[in-house]
């Protein structure tokens, strides 16, 4: 059996543009301020939308918001536990449960929609300033894998209450910066040094890409599954 990945990385700093339809042209779609977001002049880093009203948004200084209307109004969250710490990643599975990651260790769960953000119990990760976790990504309510600084891949089976070092990474001491698991079993890594490695069993063990066209002075920093293919 021969795994066939296909990744698609997005960067998006703006797009406007015009597609044709049947001859005929469509405007792409407008992107409208927030009413009311609540961060001030913190940058916001990572953003994850459950469905079309419930999302939350993280970023510096512990900023951590989340909306029920579709992203038109923001409110902090009522508790985080997270303190000042840079938050770099959030993952909603769905319209209550998420995990949001950040500066020095820190991985915080919510289950209320991202008004209320509870501490892992047992992270596996360091609390010093290099042992910070860049990205998350939860297929359900009960399984995720996060990524962080020097190598580090975790891995939860019960919603980011606890999290366990991954078996094998492959990835040295790399710093990985983003992940995306298409469901409990299967996801991709990426990070530092054009680092692809992926997973079949839940983030347990990962294994290097066999062919990425990327440069080991590339650094990755997103990367979204759609789904898995098996051939």
């Amino acid at each position: 059996m021969q795994m066939k990945i296909i990744i698609t990385f997005f960067v998006i700093i703006c797009f406007i543009g015009l597609a044709s339809i049947n001859g005929a042209y469509a405007a792409a779609d407008t992107w409208i301020d927030a009413t009311t977001t609540s961060v001030g002049s913190n940058s916001m880093i990572g953003v994850s939308m459950s469905d079309a009203s419930n999302g939350v948004a993280v970023g510096d200084s512990g900023q951590i918001v989340y909306t029920t209307n579709g992203g038109v109004t923001w409110t902090d969250a009522t508790t985080t536990n997270v303190s000042d710490s840079h938050m770099y990643g959030v993952s909603m599975s769905d319209a209550s449960n998420g995990v949001a990651v950040g500066g020095y260790g820190q991985i915080v769960f919510t289950t209320n929609g991202g008004v209320d953000w509870t501490d892992a119990t047992t992270t596996s990760v360091g609390s010093g300033q290099f042992h910070s976790m860049r990205g998350v990504s939860m297929s359900d309510a009960s399984n995720g894998v996060a990524v962080g600084r020097y190598g580090q891949i975790v891995y939860t089976t019960n919603g980011g209450v606890d999290w366990t070092d991954a078996t094998t990474t492959n990835v040295g001491t790399t710093t990985m910066t983003g992940v995306s698991m298409s469901d409990a079993s299967n996801g991709v890594a990426v990070g530092f040094s054009g680092q692809i490695v992926y997973t079949t069993n839940g983030g347990v063990d990962w294994t290097d890409a066999t062919t990425t066209s990327v440069g080991a002075a590339t650094h990755m920093y997103g990367v979204s599954m759609s789904d898995a293919s098996m051939v």
